[in-house]
């Protein structure tokens, strides 16, 4: 058993007088952060004009960082003696034009009678890959985090359609249709042998209903592709994906002049998927890849 005096230990962390002035915008000597911080109940050694060394008392469990050292100094100085002073450089703040493009759709989904839905961004291969129907090949192409503290949480999502299907599998017992969407991030791997990860924008919908069809998940991403460019440039080609249904399934191409841009795919959920997240009515989804959509309009 630790006795009361190895508990109750006082800690050392260094401080940077250069780094508490760029904080506060001050220009504080070494002595005067040292008078400060004996106002503030902290001892402390000088090491040289830009270091001291911070002797943190026992019971100060909060302070962890030197900006937390570096509050307590502006509290001992007192805020009401800094001087307020308007930024030397101008600058005129707008909405993000992708956020715009995103609100766009947003409305469109909303007036598609869908409701928006988020999830957590990491995820598990079990959820991925497997659930989904999708060939074991596939499931290396995607970010691990290092040290996961779950192995529900153990990998970064590459798509969103699977926290879609979550989302379905926690609301099987309320009424239906359920039409949800979500707009969110995920982290891809390039096709190339290098994996160079990157993160992309996508937005996911799904319904969930005895009547969902082909027809009706179709006519949602027309409805959200015409909303957003000409019809032009929109085609339609029949896709192969283990969580569809064969023949039941198309991706979604954007057209330009030097080449047709795959941006997403849309269909029927396959039986198999459906009975693995125990949903107990049919299933239509779709997916579009945000970033290569918005780049390509």
């Amino acid at each position: 058993m630790k006795s009361t005096s190895q508990i109750m230990q006082t800690k050392a962390m260094e401080l940077s007088v250069s780094y508490v002035n760029k904080i506060l915008g001050m220009k504080f000597d070494v002595n005067e952060i040292q008078n400060l911080l004996i106002k503030a109940g902290m001892e402390s050694k000088i090491i040289n004009k830009n270091r001291l060394n911070v002797f943190i008392p026992p019971y100060r469990t909060d302070i962890l960082h030197e900006m937390d050292i570096a509050e307590d100094i502006a509290i001992a100085y007192g805020y009401e003696n800094f001087i307020p002073e308007i930024p030397k450089i101008w600058t005129s703040g707008q909405e993000d034009k992708f956020q715009k493009f995103c609100n766009k759709l947003r409305n469109l989904m909303l007036g598609l009678n869908f409701q928006e839905s988020m999830s957590l961004i990491l995820t598990n291969r079990e959820n991925l890959f497997k659930r989904m129907n999708i060939k074991s090949e596939y499931t290396g192409d995607v970010v691990e985090t290092e040290n996961a503290l779950s192995t529900e949480h153990d990998v970064v999502r590459n798509y969103l359609l699977p926290s879609l299907m979550s989302f379905l599998e926690t609301n099987k017992t309320k009424g239906y249709p359920q039409r949800i969407f979500e707009i969110g991030y995920a982290v891809e791997g390039a096709s190339n042998e290098n994996k160079n990860f990157h993160e992309v924008s996508k937005i996911s919908g799904v319904i969930a209903g005895t009547k969902t069809n082909f027809s009706e998940i179709k006519a949602v991403v027309e409805g959200i592709l015409f909303g957003l460019t000409d019809s032009d440039n929109v085609k339609i080609s029949e896709v192969n994906k283990g969580f569809f249904i064969e023949g039941r399934a198309a991706k979604i191409l954007i057209t330009d002049t030097e080449a047709d841009t795959d941006v997403g795919f849309f269909g029927e959920i396959s039986p198999v998927v459906i009975e693995n997240f125990g949903i107990e009515v049919p299933v239509t989804a779709f997916e579009i890849n945000l970033t290569d959509l918005y780049s390509n309009i």
